[in-house]
């Protein structure tokens, strides 16, 4: 019914009528002319449309908005946007990013793959993916790699088949591949008929090979041996055997087969008895093989089942029926054919009548078997009838007669006649194959003479193309010969004129040679000044002189500018050359082999850059020489003079050891421009960059040892410089020991590795994977070394591989038998023709080497894998650095290897990966022996046959960094600029990349390091394993911090983690983690400053920050990938990201954490577990099990270790292995007996009672260095590769990292160093110090301790205490700050200050403001001082009215230790900055006197002081160091007074106060009272065993105190913690009183006491003294009156925060900002 029935008023085209009878236009987008009346919804949607209006596109196509604002629908790019290739079911776009739902058979984000099982390009236009076509002879096991996802090729053929699409059998076998599946394969049964499939095709013992030909599947037989299979005699022999068979020795030429006895002659020739014969036996094999598959038949029709898997069956029976009627017609028609022959053959045959007749006796008993057979088959299709009601009966009894027919014809079937046709018919076969293998040996004959000859034919065609590039190259020598010839001529000429100048300007040279003499005379008048000042004084003071003094003297240097230009000259030119080989390379470089030569290349560059500035370095120290020699000072600097010449002669040597580099590096530039080069010749490049490196490792330590000499005498700017030939040394050998290339060995040769700096690692598990080829064709596979690593003398205590009769050998010796490990699973004449992966490892006495072959067509690999352990209980390798040998390719001959290891070299080539997770290389050699890689080039390895290499990333081990220049060479800064980079780690700290504003980023030392916190920078880190992000683009708020501890920004889980800075509109920071925002900052708009970027570390020069330990898989800037690699300034980056590198096999354990984890363990029955551990503690828990009130633990105890089992205690006999080295244990338990050995000689054990009940092993609970429920202590230090005996699994390291539970671990690096002194055998340490008298002058409280400022009593002799009594410091180093009148005070100035003074001091700090020095009148009109301003030092003093101030150049508050010098004579002033750097000032005219007196202030003023004169910011105490202060070359008197300043501590510090051993106390401001009622708390770590905490003073003798004793804190009443106090460990104690009650609170533990009622007093403000007090204010009978040593924090009185920062008074060595860190 159409609308005009409803709709009288109907709309035209493209409108629709509403129920306001009016007519809308259709809201179909454009896609649709037709919409229902009243609705509106759009009637058939076109341009794959769909919905009620036409508004969304059906599945496969995306909505997309043209130009014009029309909307369209797009196919999906699903890969490709084209409908043909567009393979998606679904696609969406939300986010801007596209995701599609992939139809059958594709994969990917983008359905740009097959999915498994199918192959094809979908990218394609056209193509598509197929279902892959194996014909379902493929590896079940396999489905995932069935076929290649591109090509199809079938991957994993199974079942002895080949080819293709597995169509075929493989090479030696037979059958048919394909049919079996098709037709044979029924409900998982297989077998029927001939479906045999593909068949090995095995030869009989007499044949001379095992496997028949491949084509006519027959077998070459020994002599006298027949058949196809050769399986047995051919007639007129006997006596069948391996070697064939004998010959008949009989006159007819005829005898029994077995016996050998003739048998009558016949008148018929024995070529027809032969074919009867042969007939009657191939006969007889037909006849057995009806048997077999009747038998078949047999079993099948026994396990028939139901329903259609039988109905299929009978199908296949009624095919075998029909193939056997086949074969009985072909009997039939040989009968026929015997027939017409057989009367010719009579008399032939009368001879075989018996014999043949036997046979027909013998096939009709067989016969018979037949009918059985078939009688029983009637009888169970019959039954089958009864069974299967689906199986139409008529069909069954039909099948049943023609069975039974079958049999009667069989049994009626006679074959006697035919044997004559069938001889004949072998005869010709026989004699076809005959000639057929003649024609073959004539085949073979022929192709042996084809190759030499085109050999022959391809040398001659070589020769001529050979004669022929000699004569291009002649002629083109005999152009360039007389182009040189004109340019010489001009050159000479050149040279003629020079020499004329020359001649001109000698005059002029002798006069300035002449005002040189003048100069050297006037300056030897100064001499004697000189002679009272140290080396240093004397450089910068020479070096401040006068500008005519300085001019002459630099014309003194000329005399060696030529070698000097020569040096320069030569690396510019080197540098040059380097650069454009570079570029060329990377336009070249299609394989990836050319990477070597660029990182040989940037070697080259750094060696020239450090010649140069070598030979710079040497001529600064010589000239420096000279000129301190022209003034008199011959003696104290002849020998500097002498050192400095032989530095500038061995310059010259290094600069004659690389100058072939020159015409290698313009070699290479000329092969490039011609087209002319391989990839071989840029492997050798990188051998080229090792000999360079093993050169200059000879040469350059002569040179370091000259420099040395030079840097304790040297300038500032020559100890620069020799630390920058050092980082360029380490350079070069770092990229030397990242070399990822292999060596080819000859079986001569050898290398000698350079051996791993720390050798005690490897003492208790050693590790060493290799990559390793063989070449089977050119060398058979025979007994050969790989490598060994160990004692020099070839004795004990060594690790090698070898290969030893076809298999790869894993040998090590702990001290007693050597232990051999045979890898039988995998020959290595198996191994396929390119490198494979071998590791060996050993922890404790268990080894194994493991096997990893990579497929070159797929991504499957083998792996293989045997272990072994050593006897006895030795389980370490002990090895000496000084004595140990790591060869590789074999041993030098002169070398006694042990004599399991006493092999000849290898043959092949081998390539180094890892020792220890360590990446090594052969190309860090020590020296090679006979191997010759420039002539012999490495074998090219694929990189990505190995699963770990798959991924393309970058590994940086913490000492290396890469280096992007010009980041916008590749994309722009913008509005929105963004960095991308994916990190994997498992380290707390690293650098992720750095950025510094540096104008010269090649001098960085110079340019950035000292304003790295002063500049332009941007750290994006890791820190504590969260994010942190630190920048400052000149902000006038100074840097902006994002730190925080959310769980988004920890990252250190060994994954990889996607980290994105995007910087917006120039204001505002987003850091995204895993395309996540995290957190965003605002600053300041200021644009990226910045061109360089660093990657995963910075320069050594950079110190401060630590390296990143881990792999980073890609870096973007701006979406644009960068390569690692490639860039020029990478050092010490390897590609690849091993799995082993993210195990975590160390710990560090603080007392306080422990690591849990559960596995199948049975500690009581049978156990073994090992580990590596050190700690300075004597007790200690090292692991823990318990399974009800059973315990099993192994402990230390007052530095004994203990195995206890069940409560029996095996206790080692040593008692010191808290000592801070590294021990190893094993602790094992058997039916026998419980034992304990450690280090090897420690040995102790106890016989087992009885042998335990035994129980299955289940998965149970284990702690690593403590636990929730012993009551052992956790233990404090490290604990490394640890093992135990699980049920799951073989004995490996444990992995920390995947421990499910671990409370505060760390697997950082052990801090634990060396043990303290307190546990030496004998320690006898005493210090004294003289009171120190300090104080803020405004509190009325110091009236009463006024004159006890030198009570002060020195320490005692300490106890034992974890940590040691002074934390590490420099000498004559003192720290300032913490209080704004921090300060040392002297009193003791000289009468010629006021005329001339000379401070020398060393500078360290971060302070932008503060005040160093200051002295001054009493009324502070004359003074002088040494300040802080924005962090550039000023020293200003006055001269009557005026104020000289002279500044630093550059900021030196960097954290950096700084030299300087001041030197006031008159009214002039030097600033002299690290020995070279001097700035003068001078007053315009000054006539006034200039005097001054004490004290001299140092580090700060008292309160109100020089602020007449000095800045407000300024005039307050500055934090930092000051170390080696003297005053006219000698050093200050002591100390009159200080006021919180403390030893100058090395090493990480924490926020507390520090009460130093010189000893000090704090007295707290009077605001804080202890009367009759309070309650205190606080926390404290001492490092002292004895010492007063806090005192209470009051005038009626009334008094509390707070101390340490022995591990024991006593307030009237005592707690006694069960581990003490003095372990390391922060302790939080509470003390509260309530009239005459006492309570103290020590970590939880109570005790009390009630005293005597007194009668209320009236409360007094009374000073309260921390740390200690004066000796004259402690009551007499204290268990101690030392002060308190360590660190106190998070002091309460009342509930309210107590801050030292204002404290009435700090007295001596106390640091109230700061304190060491643990």
């Amino acid at each position: 019914i159409s609308d005009s029935c409803f709709f009288p008023q109907l709309c035209g085209k493209g409108y629709f009528l509403s129920e306001l009878k009016t007519c809308l236009p259709c809201n179909c987008k454009g896609h649709s002319e037709n919409c229902e009346h009243i609705t509106g919804i759009c009637i058939d949607c076109q341009n794959h449309t769909t919905g009620d209006f036409c508004e969304r596109c059906i599945d496969g196509y995306l909505p997309e908005t043209t130009p014009e604002g029309h909307h369209v629908c797009r196919p999906c790019a699903c890969p490709v946007a084209k409908p043909s290739n567009n393979f998606a079911l679904h696609c969406d776009k939300r986010s801007g990013i596209l995701r599609c739902l992939c139809q059958e058979g594709y994969a990917g984000h983008y359905c740009e793959r097959c999915a498994p099982g199918y192959y094809g390009n979908p990218f394609a236009l056209g193509n598509s993916c197929k279902k892959c076509d194996c014909n379902g002879n493929s590896d079940p096991n396999l489905i995932f790699n069935e076929c290649h996802n591109v090509t199809g090729v079938c991957l994993n053929c199974w079942g002895n088949t080949a080819g293709a699409n597995c169509e075929r059998c493989a090479p030696g076998f037979y059958g048919d591949a394909i049919s079996v599946v098709k037709l044979c394969i029924m409900d998982g049964y297989s077998g029927f008929g001939s479906c045999m499939g593909c068949r090995k095709c095995e030869c009989a013992v007499a044949a001379l090979r095992p496997t028949c030909h491949p084509l006519t599947l027959s077998c070459q037989c020994h002599l006298g041996a027949g058949g196809r299979y050769c399986e047995r005699c051919q007639p007129g022999y006997w006596d069948y055997g391996p070697q064939g068979c004998k010959r008949c020795d009989c006159a007819g030429g005829l005898c029994d087969l077995d016996t050998g006895e003739c048998l009558p002659e016949t008148s018929i020739s024995s070529q027809v008895n032969v074919c009867c014969d042969e007939c009657i036996f191939y006969l007889i094999d037909d006849i057995k093989m009806s048997n077999k598959t009747l038998d078949e038949l047999k079993a099948s029709v026994l396990n028939i089942s139901t329903g259609a898997a039988a109905n299929d069956r009978l199908k296949g029976l009624q095919n075998l029926i029909f193939g056997f009627l086949g074969w009985v017609l072909i009997a039939c028609n040989i009968r026929s054919r015997s027939n017409r022959k057989g009367q010719k053959l009579t008399l032939t045959c009368v001879m075989k009548e018996t014999f043949v007749m036997a046979l027909g006796q013998k096939m009709d008993r067989d016969t018979m078997k037949t009918l059985t057979l078939a009688d029983k088959l009637a009888i169970t299709l019959t039954s089958l009838n009864i069974v299967h009601q689906d199986v139409d009966p008529a069909v069954i009894k039909q099948k049943t007669t023609e069975a039974e027919k079958m049999v009667n014809q069989m049994r009626a079937l006679d074959l006697d006649p035919y044997e004559p046709i069938a001889k004949n018919e072998s005869t010709d076969a026989d004699e076809l194959l005959r000639r057929i293998r003649q024609l073959e040996k004539k085949l073979v004959s022929t192709d042996t003479r084809v190759s030499p000859v085109r050999d022959h034919l391809s040398q001659l065609s070589n020769k001529l193309s050979e004669a022929q590039d000699f004569l291009q190259r002649a002629q083109s020598t005999v152009h360039q010969t007389q182009d040189k010839n004109k340019a010489n001529i001009l050159k000479f000429q050149r040279f003629e004129d020079e020499q004329q100048k020359l001649m001109e300007n000698f005059a002029d040279v002798n006069s300035t040679l002449q005002g040189a003499d003048e100069i050297i005379i006037d300056t030897g008048n100064v001499a004697v000044d000189l002679e009272d000042m140290n080396v240093t004084e004397f450089h910068a003071a020479i070096d401040g002189a006068s500008k005519l003094l300085k001019e002459k003297m630099e014309n003194l240097s000329l005399a060696d500018i030529d070698l000097v230009q020569t040096a320069i000259d030569h690396a510019n030119e080197l540098l040059k050359l380097a650069n454009e080989l570079e570029r060329d390379l990377k336009h070249s470089d299609t394989n990836g082999f050319v990477e070597k030569a660029i990182n040989a290349s940037n070697v080259y560059e750094n060696i020239a850059k450090f010649i140069e500035e070598a030979n710079i370095t040497g001529l600064t120290t010589l000239e420096l020489a000279n000129r301190a020699e022209d003034v008199s000072t011959t003696q104290r600097l002849q020998f500097t003079k002498e050192v400095a010449e032989a530095t500038l002669n061995k310059s010259v040597e290094v600069l004659s050891r690389v100058s072939p580099i020159h015409e290698k590096v313009e070699e290479w530039s000329n092969n490039m421009r011609n087209n002319e080069y391989s990839t071989a010749a840029y492997d050798r490049t990188v051998v080229s960059a090792g000999e360079a490196v093993n050169s200059l490792s000879e040469l350059v330590p002569q040179l370091l040892d000259k420099l040395k000499v030079v840097e304790g005498k040297r300038p500032a700017n020559v100890s620069t410089n020799i630390m920058r030939i050092r980082e360029l040394i380490a350079q070069a050998r770092s990229v030397a020991k990242k070399v990822q290339v292999s060596m080819k060995f000859n079986g001569q040769s050898a290398v000698e590795v350079q051996t791993p700096m720390n050798m005690e690692e490897l003492k208790s598990f050693s590790s060493i994977s290799l990559y390793m080829k063989v070449d089977l064709e050119k060398e058979p596979i025979r007994d050969r070394l790989v490598f060994y690593l160990g004692n020099k003398n070839g004795m004990k205590d060594y690790m090698g591989l070898t290969i030893k009769n076809d298999y790869l050998v894993y040998v090590y010796n702990l001290g007693g038998e050597d232990v051999e490990i045979t890898l039988s699973s995998k020959p290595v004449s198996t191994w396929p023709p390119f490198f494979n992966l071998v590791k060996v490892e050993r922890l404790g006495r268990h080894g194994k080497v493991f096997l990893t072959v990579p497929s070159q067509s797929t991504t499957a690999e083998q792996k293989f894998i045997q272990k072994g352990e050593a006897p006895g209980t030795d389980s370490l390798l002990d090895l000496n650095p000084s004595n140990t040998v790591f060869f590789v390719g074999g041993a030098p001959p002169d070398f006694r290897l042990p004599s399991a290891l006493s092999l000849p070299p290898f043959v092949g080539c081998i390539e180094l990966a890892t020792l220890n997770n360590d990446v090594i290389s052969l190309y860090n050699f020590k020296r090679t022996h006979k191997i010759n890689t420039a002539a012999v080039p490495p074998c090219p390895r694929y990189k990505l046959a190995f699963s770990q290499n798959r991924v393309a990333s970058y590994l940086f081990d913490g000492s290396g960094y890469a280096l992007v220049n010009n980041i916008e060479r590749r994309a722009k800064f913008s509005i929105v600029t963004r960095f991308d980079i994916e990190v994997r780690t498992v380290v707390n700290d690293g650098i992720l990349f750095l950025m510094l504003n540096c104008k010269n980023m090649k001098n960085l030392t110079k340019s950035c390091s000292l304003n790295l916190f002063q500049g332009n920078y941007f750290i994006l880190e890791l820190k504590n394993g969260f994010l942190r992000l630190v920048y400052d683009f000149g902000f006038s708020g100074g840097p902006v911090v994002m730190d925080s501890n959310l769980e988004k920004l920890k990252i250190n889980d060994a994954k990889y983690h996607e980290v994105s800075i995007i910087y917006h509109h120039s204001k505002k920071i987003i850091l995204l983690v895993d395309r996540s925002h995290v957190k965003s900052m605002d600053n300041e708009k200021k644009t990226l400053p910045f061109s360089d970027i660093y990657i995963g570390g910075a320069p050594h020069s950079l110190s401060s920050l630590v390296g990143l330990r881990g792999c980073v898989k890609a870096f973007q800037f701006q979406k644009k990938d960068f390569n690692l690699l490639e860039e020029p300034g990478t050092i010490g980056v390897s590609s690849g990201c091993p799995e082993d590198f993210f195990y975590s096999y160390k710990a560090y354990f603080s007392g306080e954490n422990f690591l849990g984890s559960s596995a199948k363990i049975s500690p009581f029955e049978m156990f073994e577990g090992g580990l590596n551990f050190r700690t300075l503690q004597p007790t200690g828990l090292l692991f823990f099990h318990n399974s009800g009130a059973d315990v099993f633990s192994i402990s230390l105890d007052n530095g004994a270790v203990v195995l206890n089992s069940k409560g029996t205690k095996v206790k080692s006999h040593k008692k010191h292995y808290n000592d801070g080295r590294p021990h190893f244990l094993v602790a094992s338990v058997t039916n026998q007996k419980y034992q304990l050995v450690v280090d090897d000689k420690d040995k102790q054990d106890r016989n087992r009672p009885s042998p335990p009940a035994v129980s299955p092993a289940s998965v149970r609970s284990f702690y690593f260095g403590g636990s929730p429920s012993s009551t052992i202590r956790n233990f404090t230090g490290c604990i490394s590769y640890a093992y135990i005996s699980r049920q799951d699994r073989d004995i490996e390291p444990e992995d920390f990292q995947r421990y499910p539970e671990k409370v505060q671990a760390s697997f950082q690096d052990c801090p634990v160093q060396t043990a303290p002194v307190a546990l030496q055998h004998t320690l006898s340490r005493s210090s004294t110090s003289r009171g120190l008298h300090v104080g803020r002058d405004q509190s009325s409280l110091f009236q009463d301790i006024k004159g006890l400022q030198n009570d002060l009593l020195s320490p005692a002799t300490t106890d034992t205490c974890y940590l040691p009594h002074n934390p590490r410091a420099p000498r004559h180093a003192y720290h300032y700050g913490g209080t704004s009148h921090s300060r040392q005070e002297y009193t003791d100035i000289p009468q010629s200050f006021s005329e001339r003074s000379h401070f020398s001091l060393s500078l360290k700090t971060h302070s932008s403001f503060g005040l160093i020095l200051y002295v001054s009148d009493n009324e502070e009109d004359n003074y002088m001082a040494l300040l802080l301003a924005n962090g550039k030092l000023v020293y200003t003093f006055n001269a009557g009215p005026h104020k000289i101030k002279v500044k630093s150049p550059e900021r030196l508050n960097d954290g950096k230790w700084h030299n300087v010098i001041l030197i006031r004579d008159g009214d002039v002033g030097r600033l002299i900055i690290n020995g070279l750097k001097m700035v003068v000032g001078q007053a315009a005219s000054s006539n006034g006197s200039w005097q001054v007196s004490g004290p001299l202030y140092v580090g700060g003023v008292p309160p109100g002081r020089a602020l007449k004169n000095i800045q407000r910011n300024s005039a307050y105490s500055f934090t930092g160091c000051v170390k080696n202060l003297q005053l006219d070359g000698q050093w200050l008197s002591s100390v009159e007074s200080s006021f919180g300043v403390t030893p100058c501590f090395e090493g990480p510090s924490e926020a507390g106060t520090y009460f130093s051993a010189e000893g000090g106390y704090v007295v707290l401001d009077d605001a804080f009272s202890l009367g009759m009622k309070f309650e205190l708390a606080l926390e404290v770590r001492p490092r002292v065993a004895s010492g007063v905490i806090l005192h209470v003073y009051t005038s009626n003798k009334d008094y509390l105190k707070v101390l340490v004793n022995n591990g024991i804190r006593e307030f009237s009443t005592r707690v006694s913690p069960k581990h003490g106090v003095c372990d390391g460990r922060w302790h939080k104690i509470t003390v509260i009183r309530d009239v005459n009650v006492v309570q103290l609170d020590v970590d939880s533990e109570v005790n009390h006491v009630v005293g005597a009622l007194n009668p209320p007093t009236v409360e007094t403000r009374t000073p309260v003294f921390i740390g200690w007090a004066p000796a004259s204010l402690l009551p007499q009978g204290l268990a101690t009156n030392r002060p308190y040593v360590g660190c106190m924090r998070n002091l309460e009185v009342n509930k309210t925060p107590v801050s030292f920062r204002k404290a009435a008074l700090v007295n001596g060595a106390v640091s109230v900002s700061s304190c060491p860190a643990a």
